[in-house]
């Protein structure tokens, strides 16, 4: 008997893994076949910015924050953008994909134990620059009502 309650635990775990995986491969799908990024957003406040390390590698940075309106169930996927259209095989900067939450940002309220944030920071390390980013960041509002906007950004040691 405990051995058939361990394996259907490891078998939900492995579907719950899987159901992950898939999310971040469809939103990553998603992002490569889209069309009409912007650089800003009316909901919130999105910030790129990009500096050189002492091993001649780079870090890049989205900030996104200070939300305008109530947001639930946010997720996002920050993808470097190397020209081909396919999944890379290092995993790329997301939020509310892997963690097993869901966040929720809402003007002026934060409460991280109950994952009501103020923002996110999304990095990497790139060793050539200029680095060319996409990024997909869903939502639901307060009706349940889904939001998604597409950004792009090309970084280079001179904006900040």
């Amino acid at each position: 008997m405990m051995s058939l309650i361990l394996l259907t635990a490891c078998s939900s775990t492995a579907k719950a893994d899987q159901l992950k995986i898939e999310t971040y491969k469809t939103m990553y799908t998603d992002v490569l076949n889209a069309s009409g990024f912007i650089n800003s957003s009316t909901f919130f406040t999105v910030t790129p910015s990009v500096n050189a390390l002492t091993d001649s590698t780079y870090r890049y940075d989205v900030i996104l924050d200070d939300p305008k309106v109530a947001m639930y169930d946010v997720e996002i996927l920050l993808i470097r953008d190397d020209g081909s259209l396919v999944i890379s095989e290092s995993m790329m900067p997301s939020v509310g994909i892997f963690e097993g939450k869901t966040y929720t940002m809402i003007p002026h309220q934060t409460n991280t134990s109950a994952n009501f944030v103020q923002g996110f920071d999304l990095n990497g390390i790139s060793a050539t620059i200029p680095i060319k980013l996409k990024m997909v960041v869903q939502w639901k509002d307060a009706s349940n009502n889904p939001f998604k906007e597409y950004f792009q950004f090309d970084l280079t040691t001179t904006q900040d």
